[in-house]
């Protein structure tokens, strides 16, 4: 009570009207929302109006944010205070602004995990890693192997691997690598060992096994069990999937072994895998015991969410949701640094006030057709966890979701002329989205990074693992060549201050093109909430349904 208390009165000094009484009552029992009257008029949004939120949210007295946190609490409540002040409804749990998300600190008991082939045991943290499990503390299998290539089941891309193969209840391997000229968002989908895990459990596998070999993935055996043991935050909705028995790991020599010990040869598998080659499944009639032991210990965090209802009782079931992360990494300077707060200005103080700033101006009116579900999500930072969550366990408000809208890292350092909008090219926002930013005197460029991967590292991403079609959005890569000198493009941030100490408030901060960047983004969700036909996958997107 002491931490929090203390934080709590320090934060209301920096804004006590959205504070007053932060401890004193439980959520449901605050003021009521302030309903919407039919002479609402639009209101602009204003430079002021993201610096505000910003120096709040991004303020030492909030410790860097870190889910689960005291300093998370209180930017929670500032977000609430904001969604009641503009007159929005509650759209969390239990007719309130929050939706608890259930976060575990988990780690696998190295010496609990057990791989045995053909009965011959082999050594847990150095011949395989069994993976901490979502929901098992302890689980096993004994049963058949079967190699089934890649472990893909693609066939918009003539992927496969599982066709004409009887894997229920067994054991699938596969060797992680994907096919090679694949657009860099489906590339980053593909190789996620969650993909593959989906892809394994849904064909009927009761375990897995994943064989990493050299020259087809960064991420070694070898890189991996340098953080074996270690612990990590995570969510059930997150976890490599429940219905796998065991996830395991192994080297190349313990591969060697059971492929060996099925008569086939492992390393003319690996070698057809680093030319880039077709790689067949087969069973490889060997038994294989596998096992895991899990330690963890619980706490939560909370989403915090308020609704716009629509103006159209035909489409009142079509609700779109907007996204921003609340939380960041807390302190992350060196122990010995004077400054250790990592405050998260950029990275997303920056997207939650943008977010803010365009729900006051959308509650000003007239009220859009579809409702909009404005989200402040928790634990981004620790690996998609509050969107992870809410994805799977959707709340009244944001049950049956037509689309996400994701606002995370807005680069608001220097002056923008076009607007990046991952996920554009998969469905029908594509569209909607460049129409909306060209009245803006905007425009829409590709990806220029694929090989960051941004499209699997931010929220939207689990809307659309969801089968939810989804936009990212951030600021573009074109600015003046003087900015991009003094290193505050993009790429100077990323490359920077991007989670350190130095994300904070004494940036050169352009408070206008944060207010630009809103209106932008009041324009795109305007567009897609007011859209005449229900939002849709793109017939040959790899993500449609």
């Amino acid at each position: 009570m002491g931490l929090r208390f203390t934080f709590a009165a320090s934060a209301c000094a920096l804004a006590l009207s959205a504070c007053t009484g932060l401890e004193a009552a439980p959520r449901a029992a605050a003021l009521e929302p302030q309903p919407m009257g039919a002479q609402a008029r639009a209101v602009e949004i204003t430079p002021g109006g993201v610096e505000a939120h910003m120096r709040f949210l991004a303020d030492d007295l909030l410790a860097g944010r870190l889910a689960g946190e005291p300093g998370y609490d209180i930017a929670a409540r500032y977000v609430e205070a904001h969604y009641r002040l503009v007159g929005l409804e509650p759209a969390g749990e239990h007719d309130s602004f929050y939706q608890t998300v259930p976060l575990q600190l988990m780690r696998a008991v190295v010496d609990g995990g057990a791989l045995a082939i053909k009965g011959e045991a082999l050594e847990p943290g150095e011949d395989f890693i069994a993976s901490a499990h979502g929901v098992h503390d302890q689980s096993a299998i004994e049963a058949e192997a079967v190699f089934v290539g890649h472990g893909l089941n693609v066939p918009s891309l003539g992927l496969n691997a599982y066709e004409g193969v009887e894997l229920d209840g067994k054991i699938a391997v596969i060797l992680l690598a994907s096919p090679q000229g694949l657009p860099g968002d489906v590339a980053a989908h593909l190789n996620a060992t969650r993909t593959r895990a989906q892809h394994a459990a849904e064909a009927g596998a009761a375990g897995l096994i994943v064989i990493r070999p050299q020259g087809v993935t960064r991420w070694t055996f070898e890189r991996l069990i340098r953080f074996i043991g270690r612990e990590r935050m995570s969510t059930e909705a997150a976890a490599l999937s429940t219905e796998l028995n065991v996830v395991a790991t192994i080297s190349e020599a313990a591969a060697n072994r059971l492929f060996a010990a099925g008569g086939h040869d492992f390393e003319t598998i690996a070698a057809a895998a680093r030319a880039g080659a077709a790689v067949e499944s087969f069973p490889l009639g060997v038994t294989v015991s596998l096992g895991q032991e899990t330690a963890r210990d619980t706490l939560q965090s909370d989403n915090v969410m308020a609704v716009l209802p629509g103006s159209d009782p035909m489409l009142a079931d079509e609700p779109v949701v907007v996204t921003a992360h609340l939380d960041h990494v807390g302190a992350c300077g060196p122990a010995e640094a004077a400054d250790r707060i990592c405050n998260g200005a950029i990275d997303n103080a920056a997207g939650v006030a943008i977010m803010l700033e365009t729900a006051r101006a959308m509650a000003a009116g007239p009220a859009p057709r579809r409702p909009v579900v404005f989200v402040a999500l928790a634990a981004e930072e620790q690996g998609l966890l509050g969107s992870a969550h809410l994805a799977v366990n959707p709340t009244p408000a944001t049950r049956g979701a037509v689309a996400n809208v994701n606002l995370d890292m807005p680069v608001i350092l220097y002056e923008f002329s076009d607007l990046l909008a991952f996920g554009a090219e998969h469905s029908s926002l594509g569209p909607l989205a460049a129409t909306a930013a060209a009245r803006m005197g905007v425009q829409l460029s590709p990806d220029p990074i694929p090989e960051q991967a941004f499209f699997t590292r931010s929220d939207h991403y689990n809307f659309v693992r969801a089968g939810v079609p989804s936009l990212f959005l951030m600021t573009g890569f074109s600015s003046p060549q003087e900015a991009a000198d003094e290193g505050r493009g993009f790429m100077g941030f990323l490359n920077g201050d991007y989670h350190g100490p130095g994300d904070d408030m004494s940036q050169p901060i352009r408070f206008d093109e944060g207010a630009k960047f809103a209106r932008i983004n009041q324009a795109v969700i305007e567009a897609i909430a007011n859209a005449e036909d229900t939002p849709s996958w793109n017939a040959d997107s790899v993500f449609a349904p």
